[in-house]
């Protein structure tokens, strides 16, 4: 860091020649070149759902977009006809390729006649009533497209577009609300949707409060209009710099990059430049010159920004393993980022300091409130390091619990915990998994070869068809049997010819004979995969007992809950052991640069504590960990650290001046603590405006992070001092280079 103060201290013309060679690679992200180009991140890696795109080919029952409909009675004169009406004006729409309804249930005779299961509009009171009582029992209609209880009915729509839901769903409302039956949209289409819209709203809202919330405690701690634009100018290069590279590698979509990204990068750079302006006033204020403090700042704060920034980049970089895009690109954009900002602040903060912006920077420093506080508080200080045992054991009983109770939380993800939790498909879907087992599907694929027939084949189905049906947690299983019993009397399921006779539209959706393939589908609700995972288990471990009763037959479960599941538990496993290497590594890089085992050693506590903490609590919300939860460990290990280096650094400048470990850790206390409990404040209510997000990832991750960011302060501030207290080691001896002052060290 020698060179960079020197350089900024006596060239300042030089560090803005290399401001500007920083600004191009941004610069040419927003004129639109690109190192790579620009596709979507997901969280899903692309060939695992390779089963279920396969299923979906070859079977129509596919329904991305839901509409449920609700009305106390479905079955009478003027609200049949209002379904009619619309069901007809959905199938007119050109890019509607499917829809299925209860209407498209029929009544079929052994001659082959089919007519409609539902009645004309002027049908009969008892036509009417006759018909609910068939629907009601039908095992394809009766809690799959209508609820037991006749008051909620289903259309399934196969349509790809989302720009089709709000038209879609504005002309069936146009036409069914003046009979009195209220129209709601779900699927997996409205809850994308849904998830987008989200997205984009929140995208310049959070930054603008973020940035409003730092500027706003920038002007309550500094005051000084001067301190405030030096302190904020560092962090607001590196959000520009960091977005021109999300840019210019193609990371532009990637969703945590662009709503979270912004506002770590900005709470980091804050914090970096916070060090920096406090460290150059306490300097101006004990009568050092402006290229004097300047210098002496960057060569003391300098390192500890350098060691920050690489045991952050670690941790964000450790994301760079997961074989989710989502994850790994948020990696490798958030090691750019910290790398670009460690530039941005550690030139332009001191840049502007050595300027005359800083003339009056200075004045009344000691005045601030955070100083004050940090004055007041000496005695919390002197408690930790004359009970350095008891506090350090109270630590370490902490931190142990935490981590038990942290064990519990379950790898786990829903569908509707990605999404607002207010918005219509979200809500709509909760609804209909309490009165239709759920409109997310499990499906056993039945494959057989050429030597087998449909006679082999019926037996097989049934089979699997009981064993669905044996599952409380699912519901009511579908098949080519179940579409049988629109044939006119008793016990037509076994008799397998007459599947030739079924309208080709219904025998489609489970029986395609040309391709050697049926598939028996059920309702799942939006439970997660540990709420399912046992009865996965067992169907699993009973379809492999058919196969190997039947051989030439093969038998395969598919889901995107299983998928969405596997991929979760996956993703964290990556996540967990990438944040254990991340930890190794970074405890060992402060063992390197202090030139001490026993610093590596202690600074795990204090770092293991805050995610300890952050990991409770998100076990007393809710004992699933999502993917973004775990990214959030990984994260909030990179920035816990920060407080961690810049504490013991200062310490061991005071411990090589000859201070006893009680005075080192009050003088650090006084020097650099009040710059902890500023940036710590800053970056909790920065990062807290993340808080305000409509989308449950965004605010667990924020949730957690906020957490860390406390308990690190308080780990750094109570329990790190008892620490160095409680093993003191030898005292460090001050190199001459840094006894000299910093006019000859220049020199």
């Amino acid at each position: 860091m020698n060179f960079i103060a020197r350089i900024i201290a006596d060239r300042p013309l030089i560090g803005w020649c290399f401001v500007a060679l920083l600004s191009l690679p941004p610069a040419l992200g927003y004129w639109g070149y690109r190192i790579a180009e620009s596709v979507p991140a997901s969280w899903v890696p692309a060939e695992a759902a390779t089963a279920l795109d396969a299923a979906e080919a070859t079977f129509t029952l596919n329904a991305p977009l839901v509409l449920v409909l609700e009305n106390e009675d479905f079955f009478r004169p003027r609200q049949l006809a209002a379904v009619r009406h619309a069901a007809a004006a959905i199938s007119r729409m050109p890019l509607v390729h499917k829809l299925v309804w209860p209407g498209d249930i029929p009544e079929v005779s052994l001659r082959g006649r089919v007519t409609p299961i539902l009645p004309d509009a002027d049908g009969t009171v008892e036509e009417f009533a006759a018909a609910r009582s068939r629907m009601l029992e039908h095992p394809l209609a009766s809690g799959n497209l209508i609820s037991e209880d006749g008051t909620t009915m289903l259309m399934l729509l196969d349509v790809q577009e989302r720009d089709l839901i709000r038209p879609i769903r504005s002309h069936v409302a146009k036409i069914l609300e003046p009979a009195g039956i209220r129209v709601r949209a779900t699927g997996p289409l409205a809850l994308h949707a849904a998830h987008d819209q989200a997205l984009a709203e929140d995208h310049h809202r959070i930054q603008l409060m973020a940035y409003s919330v730092v500027g706003l405690l920038a002007v309550l701690m500094f005051k000084r209009p001067a301190a405030i634009f030096i302190a904020g100018s560092g962090p607001t290069v590196a959000v520009i710099w960091t977005m021109g590279w999300l840019q210019l590698i193609g990371q532009a979509e990637n969703e945590l990059a662009k709503i979270i990204l912004p506002v770590l990068i900005t709470m980091v750079g804050f914090a970096d430049g916070m060090h920096l302006v406090v460290r150059i006033r306490q300097l101006r204020a004990s009568g050092e010159s402006q290229r004097d403090a300047v210098y002496r700042s960057v060569q003391s704060v300098g390192p500890a920004c350098l060691l920050t920034s690489i045991t952050t980049a670690i941790g964000f970089g450790s994301l760079m393993l997961s074989s989710a895009e989502m994850i790994s690109g948020f990696g490798r954009v958030s090691v750019i980022g910290v790398v670009v900002t460690f530039f941005s602040v550690v030139l332009l903060t001191p840049l502007l300091a050595n300027s005359w912006l800083s003339d009056r920077m200075h004045i009344s420093s000691d005045k601030d409130p955070v100083t004050r506080l940090m004055n007041r508080c000496t005695g919390l200080i002197g408690f930790s390091s004359r009970h350095a045992t008891s506090v350090a054991i109270c630590g370490i009983v902490i931190t142990v619990l935490c981590v038990r109770v942290a064990a519990g939380l379950i790898p786990d993800d829903r569908l509707t915990d990605r999404v607002p939790q207010g918005s219509e498909a979200c809500q709509t879907m909760r609804d209909c998994d309490e009165v239709m087992n759920g409109i997310r599907s499990l499906r056993v694929v039945v494959s057989w070869d050429e030597s087998k027939g449909r006679n082999d084949v019926w037996p097989v189905i049934e089979q699997c068809e009981t064993l669905l049906a044996g599952e409380k947690s699912a519901g009511k299983p579908r098949s080519i049997r179940t579409c049988l019993s629109v044939f006119r009397g008793s016990d037509k399921q076994h008799r397998s010819i007459l599947a030739s006779q079924l309208p080709d539209e219904l025998r489609n959706q489970f029986y395609r004979p040309q391709k050697r393939q049926a598939q028996i589908v059920t309702g799942l609700r939006d439970r997660g995969i540990s709420g399912h995972e046992p009865m996965f288990a067992r169907i699993e471990a009973q379809l492999d007992q058919i196969e190997d009763a039947n051989p030439g037959f093969e038998l395969e479960i598919v889901s995107d809950v299983i998928i969405e599941g596997r991929v979760v538990r996956q993703v964290v496993e990556e996540l967990v052991h990438s944040l254990l290497m991340a930890s190794v590594i970074i405890f060992a890089v402060l063992a390197i640069e202090f030139r001490s085992l026993r610093f590596g050693l202690i600074s795990i506590l204090p770092n293991v504590m805050p995610l300890a903490a952050a990991g409770t609590l998100r076990f007393m919300i809710n004992d699933s960990l999502g993917i973004a939860s775990a990214c959030s460990f990984a994260i909030c290990l990179g920035i816990a650290v920060d407080d961690t280096i810049h504490f013991l650094t200062h310490y061991r400048e005071e411990r090589r001046q000859g201070r006893t470990p009680s005075e080192a850790n009050r003088n650090t206390f006084l020097t650099v603590g009040s710059a902890l409990v500023m940036t710590t404040v800053v970056c909790t209510l920065g990062l807290g405006t993340v808080l305000t997000s409509q989308m449950p990832t965004h605010v667990n991750f924020a949730a957690m992070g906020c957490t860390t960011l406390a308990a690190a302060l308080v780990a750094d501030l109570v329990f790190l001092p008892a620490l160095l207290c409680l093993f003191p080691g030898k005292a460090p001896h001050a190199s001459p280079s840094e006894t000299l002052p910093a006019e000859s060290a220049v020199g």
